[in-house]
């Protein structure tokens, strides 16, 4: 009897995960690890005797190159060339038009506020991605949900990062290489960071606690509660570092790992049911074909910083700065990326209970 009883909560336990636990922590949560390799090439690149400048740039084209490109390319295998999703949000049309057209003017006439808003959308949107994935673990067990569980859980997930980030904000230290992002004077006062600090305080007592008596309950969520543990760790401490920008691209590989596997999942199980109308990214979804996956979104970014190449070279014609040139090319496709997942991060309703296999079915919009 009691290992019948055993063996049942570990399959109940087993469904939690959306595929399995393996699967999960290698993609979902332990790959916030990767989130040293910035940080690590910066200083091994400063060791070797590069300037700073130098050795910040060679993590941004690193980062762009393997892992931070390819993630936000994948998103289109599930939007813009896929024909259903075209017709269902004709937004994406126009948008595509209209954001690379408001990030080119605001590269040449307004960097500062074109990077303040890039950093303050991206730090939505890869918060916004967790809740997603929190949604997901939460729609697996929805019926033993406690009353505030959900409120909790975004709460503290929302607010880690912002106490030290606020705080470089009002003092004026927020910089992206020599670059002090714009914040409004009336607001670089002390009580700004307090109050972030102290909304982060309560929400995070609040998860505690509530996770506490969640599992004393027996209704404790296991890989939602990693997840949300190892967010909060890596949120909270990313504005401490110096060169903010590669403390940044620290959590946009991790956002980016977690997307190219969630988006690869998605794709097969959506490859599966028949619901990727498109011959070109049937190939790209089918079993084993995740080389070409993976291939076709470096291709893409390989593309983009070919342009980058080409606008460097002719700097003496358009007078770009190297972040200006850089930036301008990459947020023409990255923020059109978070238009087109603020609209796939609506669906985590999405997720069947399970397959004959136990693994969760995360089925595209």
């Amino acid at each position: 009897m009691a290992s019948f009883a055993l063996e049942t909560e570990q399959r109940s336990s087993n469904r939690l995960w959306l595929r399995s636990p393996r699967w999960d922590l290698t993609w979902v949560s332990l790959s916030v690890l990767l989130m040293v390799i910035p940080y690590g090439t910066y200083y091994l690149g400063r060791s070797l005797g590069f300037d700073a400048d130098f050795a910040r740039n060679a993590v941004n084209g690193i980062i762009a190159f393997g892992i931070g490109g390819p993630h936000m390319y994948a998103t289109y295998t599930r939007t813009i060339l896929e024909p259903t999703f075209r017709k269902r949000h004709w937004t994406i049309i126009p948008a595509a038009f209209i954001i690379p057209s408001l990030v080119i003017y605001s590269a040449i006439f307004h960097f500062t506020y074109l990077l303040t808003f890039f950093f303050f959308w991206a730090s939505i949107h890869v918060l916004h991605q967790i809740i997603f994935i929190v949604d997901c673990y939460n729609e697996r067990q929805r019926s033993t949900l406690t009353k505030y569980s959900r409120p909790i859980d975004y709460a503290v997930v929302l607010s880690a990062l912002y106490p030290m980030a606020m705080y470089r904000f009002v003092h004026n230290t927020f910089t992206v290489g020599s670059q002090v992002l714009f914040f409004p004077d009336f607001l670089k006062i002390d009580p700004v960071w307090w109050a972030a600090s102290a909304l982060f305080g309560i929400a995070f007592v609040l998860y505690v606690a509530k996770t506490i008596q969640e599992f004393r309950l027996g209704i404790g969520n296991v890989p939602k509660t990693v997840l949300i543990s190892v967010t909060v760790l890596a949120t909270f401490f990313t504005p401490f570092f110096h060169e903010l920008d590669v403390a940044f691209q620290g959590l946009n590989s991790w956002h980016s790992f977690q997307y190219l596997g969630l988006t690869w999942y998605i794709n097969r199980l959506r490859y599966e049911k028949g619901e990727i109308t498109k011959s070109s990214m049937r190939k790209l979804a089918a079993p084993g074909k995740w080389w070409k996956y993976y291939g076709f979104n470096v291709l893409a970014a390989t593309t983009a910083l070919s342009v980058i190449g080409v606008l460097l070279l002719t700097k003496d014609y358009h007078h770009l700065s190297f972040d200006q040139t850089y930036y301008m090319i990459i947020l023409c496709f990255l923020l059109s990326h978070y238009y087109h997942d603020h609209i796939l991060f609506q669906h985590s309703e999405d997720v069947s209970t399970s397959d004959a296999h136990g693994k969760a079915l995360i089925v595209g919009s």
